[in-house]
């Protein structure tokens, strides 16, 4: 089975919600085909099976639930999370799902993940390089780490299209002209490392898996 992990799905009603709360950006995600609607479905399988792609891992990536407000960030990341359970329950052998996180409230982020992981059964979590302007290398960021590594869960890193906070990026408008210029995302297991082609492109790692929803393992060459 070839996995992609790198793909991305927002409803209407998710980026409203996030235009509810100030985001001004939700608005460029909208008439990509990456919707939720049956004729945006039955497109994205065409094209999935024409590429030879049986299955997607989904994230809302780059439009993660992040607010300075707890109550907004809980509030979007339940939705985006229960979205995506309904999902994968109608369409298990499509989709699995990185939970979203109600970063950056670190002790509803935890409570969010054991809820997603354990109830939900999601494939693991995806979070950007960057939470409101701090980067996941912050002291902050490191109980919930701790736990994903405590559980063995999968990460996904997305770029968070801030320019990896470089002037000569933003100035040069090569924010995604090349891809994501650094950080490059991953998604890291309790093995390995994989780079994620930032065009979406498929990705494959052979070793273990440990989350409590086990991704199908994708066909090709290891690269732990």
């Amino acid at each position: 089975m070839r996995t992609d992990v790198h793909a991305h799905l927002w409803s209407e009603d998710y980026l409203r919600l996030l235009e509810s709360y100030g985001r001004r950006d939700a608005a460029a995600h909208r008439g990509l085909g990456a919707g939720d609607r049956p004729q945006e479905l039955d497109a994205r399988f065409a094209m999935n099976d024409a590429a030879g792609i049986d299955h997607q891992i989904l994230s809302v990536s780059p439009q993660g639930p992040y607010s300075p407000d707890i109550r907004q960030a809980v509030t979007a990341a339940r939705h985006a999370n229960d979205h995506y359970a309904a999902l994968v329950r109608d369409r298990p052998a499509r989709f699995s799902a990185f939970a979203a996180l109600p970063l950056p409230h670190l002790d509803a982020s935890l409570e969010e993940l054991a809820r997603a992981l354990d109830e939900l059964g999601m494939a693991g979590a995806g979070v950007t390089t960057d939470v409101l302007g701090r980067s996941l290398g912050d002291p902050a960021s490191t109980p919930l780490l701790a736990e994903l590594d405590r559980r063995g869960g999968v990460l996904s890193l997305h770029p968070s299209g801030h320019d990896a906070g470089s002037p000569l990026i933003a100035a040069h408008r090569m924010r995604w002209m090349v891809g994501a210029p650094p950080p490059t995302p991953t998604v890291r297991t309790g093995c390995c490392s994989v780079p994620i082609s930032p065009t979406g492109a498929v990705n494959s790692c052979a070793g273990p898996c440990r989350s409590s929803r086990r991704p199908s393992r994708p066909s090709g060459p290891s690269r732990c």
